[in-house]
């Protein structure tokens, strides 16, 4: 199976997971209450890769990746409302300008997940400033580093910081309200299209910087695929989930069922790709999500490893006419060899939906290294590189390994498949 010619092979992290010592985000005050992370942790120095990064980037060079694709930290860069550090964008530069010096193409995401403290005490995501902040943000961001930045994304994964923070509410701010996760979904959808103009009108000169969102995508599925009501809730699933943000950045419309059909001005075409970051399915029974795990085989975090579901997904994309990126794709298990397993089987689909027509263009794995993952700590391990807590050591997994391989030939071999599959 070989890729495309240029297919661009990568991995990818966030600011807070790996960096450690972010203590003016919200996500920091929240662990300090104590009782909100499964293993009890909090991410303190995490990976340390604030001050490790040169070391972390040569790593990346010697298994052959091409991109790395990281958040900028927005508590950093904006510690208080309107004023911003300097040295904090210092950091930043040196941080681009070491994965340039090594021949590695950034990647940068503006929000992952994180907000300063100030903006979390005016209601960060219910509070329609946001839309404003979050452009004044992305301009000062635009203006200082924007000459060594070629992949913007804007916000990673919108619809799950609505979901899970103001639904579900597992992340903070822990709230579960319909209303208010609806106005959020709304406020992100205003703020990708207001983050996207800021970029293209600040950044000048050069080759025109390319600016997408990076939506993850779930397969919404029937658990009995002869029940036509649980069939229609899972399309009624994909459809509020996984497309109304996409047509709404498309068609500049905010359709239902979070909006009213209204017209947006500024939303319309407002990225130049897709990014897409895809872990596994969620069946529907008796109307609605199960909470009885599907048949298929489970990673550490329980959720069912489904490539096939990517697949498919891909094939559905084809109608926004966009190139694609696969930002975010990856195992959370402490057996490397199923992470193997896991790389190989994703990449054949990417690969069946290249033929079938769909603009990929690259595929950036999750994580580069293990990391504090959110609500379950640094308990579960993403990584193709093996971290010792302890000591903080880099460990390359088989894994990378296999993956530099795929790398430097740019596709899967029969002897690959014969090895793991």
């Amino acid at each position: 199976m070989i890729f495309p010619q240029g297919f661009l092979w990568g991995s990818a992290t966030s600011s807070h997971q790996v960096e450690g010592n972010n203590k003016n985000n919200h996500w920091w005050a929240w662990e300090q209450e104590g009782g909100h992370i499964a293993d009890g942790t909090v991410s303190g120095v995490a990976c340390d890769q604030y001050n490790r990064y040169r070391d972390d980037i040569l790593l990346m060079k010697e298994l052959g990746q091409q991109c790395y694709r990281f958040s900028i930290e927005w508590s950093r860069i904006e510690p208080d409302n309107g004023k911003f550090d300097v040295k904090e964008v210092e950091h930043y530069r040196d941080v681009l300008s070491t994965l340039i010096d090594n021949d590695i193409t950034p990647m940068v995401t503006l929000h992952h997940f994180t907000n300063p403290i100030w903006l979390q005490k005016m209601g960060s995501w219910e509070n329609p400033e946001i839309i404003d902040l979050f452009e004044r943000y992305t301009t000062h961001v635009a203006e200082q580093l924007g000459d060594l930045i070629p992949f913007w994304n804007t916000i990673n994964e919108p619809m799950i910081v609505a979901l899970i923070g103001y639904l579900i509410g597992i992340h903070p701010p822990h709230k579960r309200d319909l209303l208010t996760f609806a106005k959020v979904a709304i406020n992100l959808l205003k703020s990708h299209g207001k983050s996207y103009h800021a970029i293209h009108k600040t950044v000048k000169g050069g080759k025109r910087p390319s600016v997408g969102i990076v939506k993850s995508l779930i397969a919404f599925e029937s658990m009995d695929p002869n029940s036509k009501r649980d069939k229609l809730e899972a399309e009624r699933m994909n459809q509020r989930f996984n497309w109304w943000f996409l047509n709404g950045i498309s068609t500049g419309i905010n359709g239902e069922p979070f909006g009213k059909n209204e017209e947006i001005s500024f939303l319309k075409d407002s990225s130049d790709f897709i990014g897409v970051n895809y872990y596994t399915r969620n069946l529907i029974k008796d109307g609605t999500l199960s909470r009885t795990p599907g048949p298929l085989e489970k990673n550490d975090m329980g959720w069912e490893i489904y490539p096939e579901g990517l697949y498919n997904l891909l094939i559905k994309l084809k109608k926004y006419n966009k190139p694609v990126y696969i930002t975010e794709n990856g195992i959370c298990t402490t057996q490397d060899e199923r992470r193997s397993k896991f790389l190989l089987k994703h990449l054949e689909a990417i690969y069946r939906a290249i033929q079938q027509g769909i603009d990929i263009r690259g595929y950036l794995h999750w994580s580069f290294m293990d990391n504090f993952e959110w609500a379950e700590g640094f308990d579960k391990r993403f990584g193709l590189i093996e971290i010792n807590y302890e000591t903080l050591e880099r460990k390359p997994r088989p894994s990378a390994h296999l993956y530099r391989e795929i790398i430097q030939k740019n596709k899967i071999t029969e002897e690959m498949q014969e090895k793991y599959l």
